[in-house]
């Protein structure tokens, strides 16, 4: 596999070509090339729909909705705390297991957050690309969520337990 590795030395950006052969010792790159994918995906469609449109529902009632999903985002970002906080699927060494809040309710708060506070944007200010958009974005964040499941059931013991009394993103349903 070939990639371009970006590497910045005396204020100078140098563009490096770089074989990676198989093994075991790539395979931790290849998570973390995999995991900045996912985020990336997820930036690239949030900042096309904020930047395609205006940043507010039109009416009350999608104000509302976007209104939830931004209070649901910052209390989930709260409730997991800064410090065990992470933009990528990936735990933190020190990373702890958070159950209380909306985290007792549903394992990814934050995920299903980003739909609700944009799904008004794009009824609103309807566009086919805006709709791919956040198609994409529900996609991208739905296989983030099979990654991240996979990391956490690895690094917490109490994670399956906790798995079977919640639900992935809508209480009761998924």
């Amino acid at each position: 596999m070939i990639i371009f590795v970006c590497r910045l030395r005396k204020r100078e950006l140098s563009l490096y070509l770089q074989i990676i052969k198989t093994g075991a010792g790539n395979f931790m790159f290849r998570e973390k090339i995999h995991a900045y994918l996912l985020v990336f995906i997820q930036f690239a469609c949030l900042i096309y729909i904020a930047s395609t449109g205006p940043l507010l529902a039109k009416g009350v009632n999608g104000l509302l909705i976007e209104s939830a999903g931004i209070f649901l985002a910052v209390l989930a970002i709260f409730t997991m705390q800064p410090g065990n906080f992470n933009l990528t699927p990936r735990v933190k060494k020190d990373g702890k297991l958070v159950t209380t809040g909306p985290y007792r309710l549903i394992r990814h708060p934050m995920y299903i957050a980003q739909i609700i506070a944009v799904l008004p944007l794009v009824v609103d200010y309807f566009d086919w690309y805006r709709l791919a958009a956040i198609l994409v974005l529900t996609a991208d964040l739905l296989v983030k969520i099979v990654y991240e499941e996979k990391q956490l059931h690895k690094h917490f013991p109490g994670y399956d337990e906790y798995a079977a009394k919640t639900k992935k993103l809508i209480p009761g349903v998924y």
